[in-house]
């Protein structure tokens, strides 16, 4: 099977049930992250957001705008993300208008040589996605634990 064959496997497996062209171009977001994230580029993960987004995450993160969520991600590429991945798969999109959409994935960060989510990395991401000049871009990502490791019970 050539690299091209396999790459479309994976890509396929990847969209699920999400197979129209308009939610594979919202789908991109989550790739370009991930895809970024592979190599650790805090430059890359900012670019993926618009101007203006928000990244939440636990542990009382909130980062508004890509100088703020490059300076963190820099900043945990060199200490408690270094030589991670990130992976998630997306269990629901909702397209709100020709520009808004939502995208809710289950996922988790892989450390450095693993292939599977360990529970307590697992989450829950919420994607608020938006099309500006003609690329769609995220405006605001906000993730919860999930699973057997989650940390919040109710």
């Amino acid at each position: 099977m050539s690299t091209t064959t396999a790459q479309k496997n994976s890509l396929d497996a990847y969209y699920g049930p999400f197979t129209s062209d308009l939610e594979k171009e919202v789908l991109s977001v989550p790739l370009r992250l991930v895809g970024a994230w592979s190599h650790n580029d805090a430059d890359g993960v900012a670019d993926v957001f618009t101007e203006d987004g928000i990244l939440i995450l636990p542990g009382d993160v909130y980062k508004k705008g890509r100088d703020e969520i490059r300076s963190f991600m820099a900043a945990a590429y060199a200490g408690p993300f270094k030589g991670t991945g990130v992976t998630g798969n997306p269990v629901d999109l909702r397209i709100v208008s020709d520009d808004v959409a939502l995208i809710r994935t289950h996922g988790g960060i892989l450390p450095a040589g693993q292939a599977e989510i360990a529970p307590e990395l697992a989450v829950r991401s919420t994607w608020v996605t938006v099309k500006k000049d003609g690329q769609w871009q995220l405006a605001g990502y906000q993730n919860s634990p999930r699973g057997d490791g989650a940390t919040l019970r109710w």
